[in-house]
């Protein structure tokens, strides 16, 4: 049974015919530091923008992912995960894998914090690896239970391998996704190697915006300047060529009269 206050999802147990509730929520108050709650913000904004052209792939995160039909007890709730090859539908409240031709995240992060660190690295990594997720990483925002605030791992041969940095400055390789991720303190950039180029955040975005209508706006304005200059110029020069001939044609009647 589910626990109280938990907002519930009714489905049919294959086996006996009887409805089986996958509670989408279970009813408690999520608590989270503001660095844990800002990088896993910070990771939907920069994976839901890169993926957002690609209707076969769907990013979510803090949702409830069920394994096994007709038992509920078989979920996990990643932080943020990515699904390959699954429709990009808006209206799920939870991840039903025998709902969704069976595929599996390929990509999963687990923000570490005290309460969860030990269970993210033993039995919950376990439970990804028999899942058949392609890549299971876990980031630390504090800097206070991983060393080097990130780690991974990659499945091989039906078993995780540990990801190890692949260049400097703590870059590593996320094959399922082709992209590169790193720890910059409480962000997990991502970077895609074909753009060569950095992924933002909403707020990096919203300040680069800013930013360039701001020099936008300078640059105009140090156009509408020179505009105003080039016409001041232009009615000087045609002053300065109105009273060459006048002076040009009093002198031409001066040498007549003479």
């Amino acid at each position: 049974m589910a626990a109280p206050g938990a907002l519930l999802d009714a489905r049919t147990d294959p086996a006996a015919g009887q409805p089986v509730e996958y509670p989408y929520s279970d009813g408690k108050v999520l608590m989270e530091t503001d660095p844990h709650a800002r990088s896993i913000v910070a990771m939907r904004d920069q994976l839901d923008t890169h993926f957002k052209a690609r209707p076969d792939v769907y990013v979510a995160g803090s949702m409830a992912v069920y394994y096994r039909h007709g038992d509920p007890a078989a979920v996990v709730v990643p932080d943020v995960f990515v699904v390959l090859g699954a429709a990009h539908k808006e209206a799920r409240k939870s991840y039903l894998l025998w709902e969704e031709a069976g595929v599996v995240p390929s990509f999963v992060v687990e923000v570490a914090s005290p309460s969860t660190s030990r269970r993210d690295a033993t039995s919950k990594r376990l439970t990804y690896e028999r899942m058949g997720v392609l890549e299971y990483w876990r980031f630390d925002p504090l800097g206070e239970l991983i060393a080097g605030r990130l780690e991974g791992w990659q499945l091989k041969g039906g078993r995780y391998k540990r990801v190890r940095a692949v260049r400097a400055a703590g870059w590593h390789c996320s094959e399922a996704l082709g992209l590169e991720l790193r720890a910059e303190r409480w962000l997990l950039r991502f970077h895609d190697p074909r753009q060569g180029r950095d992924m933002l955040t909403h707020a990096e975005t919203s300040e680069a915006l800013e930013a360039t209508a701001s020099q936008r706006d300078e640059v105009v304005s140090k156009l509408d300047g020179a505009v105003r200059e080039r016409d001041e110029a232009l009615r000087k020069l045609d002053g300065a060529n109105q009273r060459i001939r006048e002076l040009e044609a009093r002198l031409r009647l001066s040498d007549k009269s003479s």
